[in-house]
């Protein structure tokens, strides 16, 4: 179950809009359907009421297609309403929905025209094929959705690379504009105003997705040059890259978000998320990545003067969302990230900080020093490690009931911000559900595929 704090009141004007926008399109649809087809349904004999709805889940399969663009689109406006993790779930729900729409379309059309036409539902399938182009776009169009959702279901049992992952959903794209093709001009988008409303809704979403996606981030690079600095070794697996550029003071961000990256460098020029582990500061910007993959193990081969395009910042995991004014942050592993930043930022404000840094040995401790120059800084931010090997000086074991309670005596009355492996992540969220904790004032992200 993932929790989130209840936005601002203008974002909850926001989410009604977006909300209201979805179910807008969702009757004009059933609206242009009805308009063209209302009679094959009145009149079900011969095929026509397969054929009805064999039109509207068509129609469906499509204008969820363009939500599920929206939705991962990177549009800023919806980005910064829901949240990534929010987004993200609704997408994989529906990217696990959208085959049943477009099977069913393919079957009660079949199924109708084969009873219109007194033929057998292979014969029929064989004329669709052999008399229309836009059905072979269609059918093509269907195995890549399906070829997608396949892939998609191994990449989360296997484990396979992001990198596969990302190629593959590349081909969603040219799926949509082979529906689209094989829509436009028939069945209940033959012309007039449902051709027109259909030719919008379709280029509207294109062009968003287009805005945000690609021409934003090269906006912003075209603006700020941004160029690796540094590379600067964490941990031993572990790299933080520096970047600078041009009009850095006007690249602002929160502590606790991320950006999608593109490092311009040979074999690595596609987009990967992560999150500034330094506050704004006007000067650089910096991400740390520890070595995971065939991608990230690459990082510290990176040379100074390197361009990078940068697509941020993103995310809602930030102080804002605090109801409380004191903070326990909870880490684990390169999950520390995001809460270097925040720690930072709420070290300046002087706000009551308590961070609980999880990882295996002391060696995988990034930012160790930097923590500790922040905690002689102020007296308002205390770090304590929990290492899982058994270290002299370190708590040992894992970030669990006792420790939290131990450590951090008055965690009720904190506001929790928590990073790590999402089974670290599950576990905490138990951990501080069985001390009575409300999960109205726990927030993570998770950057999940």
């Amino acid at each position: 179950m993932e929790l989130y704090y209840a936005p601002p009141s203008s974002k909850n004007v926001k989410k009604i809009s977006i909300y209201a926008l979805f179910v807008v399109n969702i009757a004009v649809i059933f609206a242009l359907w009805w308009g063209n087809s209302g009679p094959y349904v009145m009149n079900p004999d011969g095929g026509n009421l397969f054929v009805g709805l064999g039109r509207i889940f068509g129609l469906l399969a499509e204008y969820f297609l363009l939500v599920q663009l929206m939705l991962v689109g990177r549009v800023k406006w919806i980005e910064h309403v829901f949240g990534f993790d929010r987004l993200n779930a609704v997408h994989r729900f529906i990217g696990y929905s959208i085959p049943l729409f477009l099977i069913s379309h393919v079957s009660l059309l079949t199924l109708g025209y084969a009873e219109a036409n007194g033929l057998t539902l292979t014969a029929q399938f064989i004329a669709f094929l052999t008399g229309n182009n836009e059905i072979l776009y269609a059918l093509v169009a269907l195995f890549l959705f399906l070829f997608v959702i396949g892939m998609s279901i191994a990449i989360v049992r296997r484990k396979l690379r992001y990198e596969t992952w990302y190629f593959v959903h590349l081909s969603v794209y040219l799926a949509i504009l082979l529906a689209l093709q094989h829509q436009l001009g028939a069945g209940d988008l033959w012309g007039g105003w449902a051709l027109s409303y259909w030719y919008a809704l379709n280029f509207s979403v294109f062009g968003f997705v287009l805005a945000y996606r690609f021409v934003r981030p090269l906006y912003f690079f075209g603006k700020h040059r941004f160029v690796i600095e540094d590379v600067v070794a964490e941990t031993p697996d572990t790299y933080s890259l520096y970047i600078t550029g041009k009009n850095m003071e006007q690249f602002k961000f929160e502590a606790g978000q991320y950006a999608n990256i593109t490092l311009l460098a040979r074999g690595m020029w596609y987009t990967h998320p992560f999150s500034f582990s330094t506050a704004y500061n006007g000067k650089f910007i910096r991400f740390t990545i520890k070595s995971l993959g065939d991608y990230t193990s690459q990082v510290r081969r990176l040379k100074p003067g390197t361009k990078v395009i940068i697509d941020g910042p993103l995310g809602l995991f930030v102080e804002e969302r605090a109801l409380r004014k004191k903070f326990l942050l909870i880490a684990g592993g390169i999950g520390v990230t995001p809460l270097r930043s925040m720690v930072e930022s709420l070290a300046f404000k002087n706000k009551d900080a308590v961070l609980l840094y999880g990882g295996k040995t002391a060696d995988d401790l990034a930012f160790k020093k930097e923590f500790e120059s922040l905690c002689q800084s102020t007296a308002s931010v205390v770090v304590h490690y929990i290492l899982s090997t058994q270290t002299p000086h370190y708590e040992s074991g894992y970030i669990d009931k006792e420790k939290i309670a131990r450590l951090v005596p008055d965690f009720a009355t904190r506001e929790v911000f928590l990073c790590g492996p999402p089974p670290m992540m599950k576990a905490t969220v138990e951990n501080l559900s069985g001390l009575g904790f409300s999960g109205d004032h726990i927030h993570f992200e998770k950057f999940s595929f």
